[in-house]
């Protein structure tokens, strides 16, 4: 299994998502990503993974952020901080 890379560009759901230094995730790239890094307990990431890949790409509309904000702006908004 390929690792999340946080400082990937990430999806956006249109033509962006060709250039190289794109990094599609997977569902089990965020819920590995979030409990190596000490985000979440892994009860919680699995939902949250599961939340997450269902709406990414509305984190990124705009095409500009990387994997890493995409998912620290989604963590926000899942503990309520957003």
């Amino acid at each position: 299994m390929e690792k999340l890379n946080p400082d990937a560009l990430a999806e956006c759901g249109d033509d962006l998502d060709d250039r190289p230094e794109v990094q599609p995730v997977t569902e089990t790239m965020i819920r590995v990503h979030v409990i190596d890094s000490g985000e979440l307990p892994e009860y919680s990431a699995r939902p949250f993974a599961s939340w997450l890949y269902e709406v990414w790409n509305d984190f990124n509309e705009d095409g500009d952020l990387t994997n890493g904000q995409v998912i620290e702006g989604a963590l926000a908004g899942w503990r309520g901080n957003a």
